[in-house]
């Protein structure tokens, strides 16, 4: 209620008339408009808001497909893909600008068609609805989310099989090596001579890389162990006199004090693997790691692509061959009845006698089979 004018005095009356006035406020104190809100503000507030949140591997890949800006610089100093193009543009770089709101199911088109990969294709859109779906449920805009008319596309996963044939050329390749002939360097001079010499060195340089790829993929096939596994461990976890390997890594988990994962985690290897780790002691004398990097004897080997493109090149060897299929390949044969209980099996393998684990890594080889149709058609006469 308004009081009487004639009780106030001529400087209470103003005092009071600036009391009851709203204030204005300036342009930083105004709170944003949704239809200012920009994509890359509704990027920031989801990544402060929600993906910080979430796991290292999380953030790195919404940050490769949504906001390049917030991509993490590696800890350590690698060429490692250095020379790599991204073939695409992330969301938030190619609509930056443009208001949230205005971003349209043509728009996402737009952005999906870059891919060409289903996989990256349906990673790219999962992340681009996810941010739209959190800014609709903070009520950042009304609007439907654009990214509900594009569909996934489907993914047909391809079998990596191998027949009996293709594993027995694969051991052989492993344990049986043929190297490339050095070249005789003896009859040349001058220019000649040094070409020659510089031939002879990559051929040794290919053939050292074939030698240790060799090692790391013979000792793979006859433990049955993960790359990652291998590739961290060290001689001190060998014990050579007895044969048995106490892994301390498994499954990207460092071995604690237990003893029951002693226990468990203590495997017994082939006298030919206690053979390959002496060779990498020969090799590496000075190195703890079993396979250490090349240019830091600290550091595990984290790849080995070269070596693995000549193998590949080789007779029998199919184009998909990877690493970890090796470990694939020694389960399924020990499943294919070769008097091994599975027990034993998914013990060795860390599955901790978890069969319906084991069984994934099964290739259901058919040539073990084989024997059943002879007979059947021996029975037979035919």
């Amino acid at each position: 209620m308004w009081p009487p004018r004639a009780w106030l005095s001529a400087g209470a009356s103003a005092n009071w008339r600036l009391a009851k006035t709203p204030t204005l406020r300036t342009r930083a104190e105004t709170p944003a408009s949704p239809h200012l809100l920009t994509v890359r503000d509704a990027i920031n507030r989801y990544w402060e808001g929600h993906i910080q949140t979430l796991s290292v591997g999380y953030q790195a890949t919404f940050a490769m497909f949504v906001a390049t800006w917030h991509r993490r610089a590696p800890k350590t100093a690698s060429r490692r893909g250095h020379n790599i193009c991204k073939p695409y543009t992330d969301f938030g770089s190619m609509f930056a600008d443009r208001p949230f709101s205005s971003i349209k199911p043509l728009d996402i088109e737009h952005f999906q068609r870059q891919f060409s990969s289903p996989y990256s294709h349906n990673d790219g859109l999962r992340h681009v609805s996810a941010l739209f779906n959190w800014a609709i449920r903070m009520q950042l805009v009304d609007m439907r989310n654009p990214c509900s008319p594009i569909r996934a596309r489907k993914v047909m996963r391809r079998r990596r099989d191998y027949s009996t044939e293709q594993i027995r050329q694969i051991a052989a390749h492993i344990f049986y090596p043929v190297f490339e002939a050095e070249p005789d360097t003896a009859n040349f001079e001058g220019l000649a001579k040094r070409d020659m010499a510089l031939a002879k060195g990559r051929v040794v340089t290919a053939n050292d890389q074939m030698q240790e790829l060799c090692n790391f993929m013979g000792i793979l096939f006859l433990t049955m162990a993960r790359p990652s596994d291998l590739a961290k461990a060290e001689f001190r976890h060998f014990d050579l006199e007895k044969l048995v390997w106490r892994k301390h890594n498994t499954k990207g988990i460092k071995l604690s004090r237990s003893l029951y994962e002693h226990a468990y985690r203590s495997v017994p290897i082939h006298p030919r693997v206690a053979g390959m780790v002496q060779a990498q002691r020969l090799r590496w004398p000075d190195s703890k790691l079993l396979f250490p990097s090349h240019t830091d004897a600290t550091q595990p080997r984290d790849n080995f692509r070269k070596g693995l493109e000549r193998f590949k090149s080789l007779s029998g060897v199919p184009d998909y061959f990877q690493l970890y299929d090796l470990k694939r390949i020694a389960i399924s044969l020990m499943l294919t009845a070769q008097g091994v209980s599975h027990e034993a099996v998914s013990h060795y393998v860390d599955h901790k006698g978890n069969l319906a684990t084991t069984m994934i890594y099964d290739l259901h080889l058919v040539d073990p089979l084989r024997p059943v149709t002879e007979k059947l058609g021996t029975l037979l006469g035919i």
